[in-house]
């Protein structure tokens, strides 16, 4: 009965993976607007029951979409940010792994459907920050909390965040994308630029 189970559990998650694959493709090829559920079971083939059986809108799957492409942006970001201390250089290598995910193709075509359609459907938007950059950006500022006051974290979260997403931004206008160097370059600039406050006394800092 066990193996059953978990058979049919996992036969269930992959029909689920198979969904959001071709949600995905569909959201970024079509947009948001222009997909459509019924779109979605024609092109998976099968009976439009199985797919409402595992989503049960389209605002439920796009959902589902976000969070796929968000896992994996948060797994990387996660793994130089998550349990470590405040310093420059933890600070310059979690920076420049921002914005290696923030220019990798699926983040762009995510980005860009959701500034070019958020508008026209508002949800898509609160659905992507409180999913995606909400969560970054507590991560971030845990971060900046074991050397700095909450205050100050939550300020210095604001600026070196806006200036990673502007230089994303600045760069999808560009004719060629920018070199390692480049990237580098940028992120040593902006850490320089910043007007770093007073770190709090050791006795204060967690254990």
């Amino acid at each position: 009965m066990t193996a059953c189970t978990g058979k049919r559990e996992l036969n269930k998650a992959k029909k689920r993976a198979e969904i959001v694959e071709v949600a995905t493709r569909s959201f970024f090829g079509r947009g948001y607007g222009a997909t459509s559920m019924s779109a979605i079971a024609d092109e998976l083939g099968g009976s439009k029951a199985t797919l409402w059986a595992h989503f049960s809108s389209k605002e439920d799957l796009f959902a589902a979409v976000v969070d796929n492409k968000v896992e994996t942006f948060s797994q990387d970001v996660d793994e130089v940010l998550t349990g470590q201390v405040f310093s420059f250089p933890a600070l310059r290598r979690a920076c420049l792994r921002f914005l290696d995910c923030l220019l990798r193709e699926n983040s762009v075509q995510l980005f860009r459907l959701v500034v070019s359609e958020g508008e026209r459907f508002p949800e898509i938007n609160e659905m992507f920050y409180e999913r995606g950059p909400f969560k970054f950006r507590a991560c971030v500022t845990s971060f900046f909390e074991t050397r700095f006051s909450h205050e100050e974290a939550e300020r210095l979260t604001l600026m070196t965040v806006s200036a990673m997403i502007g230089y994303r931004s600045d760069v999808l206008m560009r004719p060629e994308r920018p070199t390692l160097r480049d990237r580098e370059a940028f992120v040593d600039m902006m850490i320089g630029l910043i007007d770093w406050p007073r770190a709090l006394p050791s006795e204060a800092l967690p254990a």
